[in-house]
């Protein structure tokens, strides 16, 4: 059982931080943001990269906990 929380967990980290990533690069015009310079692209790719690993990280345990408190208070009750 333990294989299989650990599983669902590391793929929703994953899952969260591909979709805020994607969503990061794609609904923002980060042109208006910054000069398109190769050094400033490059350091908007990496900052990009680790705001979408902090947000993602975060949804994503958020989701589990709503997942864990609904199960606790589901089974609380029986």
């Amino acid at each position: 059982m333990e294989i299989l929380n650990s599983s669902v967990t590391l793929i929703s980290h994953l899952v969260f931080i591909a979709m805020t990533h994607q969503i990061l690069r794609n609904l923002f015009d980060w042109s208006k943001l910054i000069k398109n310079t190769p050094e400033n692209i490059g350091r908007l790719k990496v900052f990009i990269l680790l705001v979408s690993i902090a947000l993602g990280y975060m949804v994503s345990h958020f989701i589990l906990e709503i997942i864990t408190v609904s199960q606790t208070f589901f089974f609380g009750f029986q």
